[in-house]
């Protein structure tokens, strides 16, 4: 640490145990804890309401279900859809949905459903968390609309002998996979989608109505995707190497987020309340802002930690 940087530190940590003073760690952490359920209930509230205004419950089943059965019987997948949406995905999540096209709609959603649910408080209860965070957005958004997100963070955080699965059902659960060095289960996702390669062609032919769909289904998407912020937030990324990147890396910058891709973050929400309540909001950038801001926390946190340690050591002036 430089002789400048050093009273700059010990401003900040002063500081910060003032405040810790005023309030104390147990105060802190209640307050954040009835904060982010308050907020959790808010928005899964409106967000349920908006499903029942426009029958969106289970759409994402309900699409995935219809791609399936289309690609059964040889038709194209990504001309497929419900309820005015179509059907985006690359081809390896078919493979998990061609059950879905075997059954009724209603026996399909109830089954898939309760997977879905039930994978769902397994990650919860994997990472230490109550109950009550299947109200968090990107967690209950998915329960809402089924879509496999939920499942693939709960393959990869509790149920690690099944997390080649999470790359059949989300390509980019490819991702957090590579950053944790898991090679086993992305090797073996990887080949298991070969398994997809007879509809490849359709899917690359479609390639500009699916680009259209999904801008057009996520609104242009949440993350920094084709913006400025995109510099800032795989420098903050690669700050977070190891501490968080594996799990904010999709929801910040993969293209047409949408809130449920945030589920992926739960390890990281889970530890940080801000970056919790910043991911409960599906507005743009809002995502690259919560992975800025863990990984200035990160840095600051490691400095403060090195200074209040007593590891203040002044670097030599260039005139000695």
């Amino acid at each position: 640490m430089t002789s400048t940087q050093a009273p700059a530190i010990a401003r900040l940590a002063a500081g910060i145990d003032a405040i810790d003073r005023v309030l104390d760690a147990d105060a802190r952490a209640r307050v954040a804890r009835w904060g982010l359920l308050l907020t959790f209930i808010l928005v899964t509230a409106e967000r349920l309401l908006g499903a029942a205004r426009l029958n969106t419950f289970a759409i994402d089943l309900r699409v995935y279900r219809a791609a399936a059965d289309a690609a059964l019987h040889g038709q194209d997948p990504w001309a497929a859809g419900a309820a005015g949406f179509a059907f985006a995905a690359p081809p390896p999540t078919l493979i998990p949905y061609l059950p879905s096209a075997l059954l009724p709609e209603p026996v399909a959603i109830a089954l898939y459903g309760a997977v879905t649910f039930a994978v769902a408080v397994l990650a919860v209860r994997a990472l230490g968390l109550p109950l009550w965070w299947l109200l968090f957005p990107p967690i209950s958004d998915s329960i809402i609309v089924l879509n496999p997100d939920v499942v693939v963070i709960g393959l990869l955080v509790a149920l690690p002998r099944l997390a080649a699965g999470s790359v059949l059902l989300k390509i980019y659960a490819a991702v957090p996979l590579t950053l944790t060095q898991r090679w086993r289960p992305l090797i073996i996702g990887l080949l298991l989608c070969l398994l997809s390669v007879p509809w490849w062609p359709a899917f690359l032919a479609a390639g500009p109505s699916i680009e259209s769909s999904l801008a057009a289904q996520s609104f242009g998407g949440i993350s920094a995707w084709g913006t400025w912020l995109m510099i800032p937030t795989v420098l903050a990324l690669a700050i977070l190497w190891k501490r968080g990147a594996e799990w904010l890396a999709v929801p910040a910058v993969w293209p047409y987020t949408q809130l449920h891709y945030a589920a992926i973050a739960l390890p990281v929400a889970a530890k940080d309340s801000v970056v919790a309540f910043l991911l409960c909001f599906p507005v743009v950038y809002l995502v690259p802002i919560a992975t800025i801001y863990y990984a200035v926390k990160v840095l600051v946190g490691g400095r403060l930690a090195t200074y209040r340690s007593g590891a203040t050591t002044t670097e030599p002036s260039a005139s000695e």
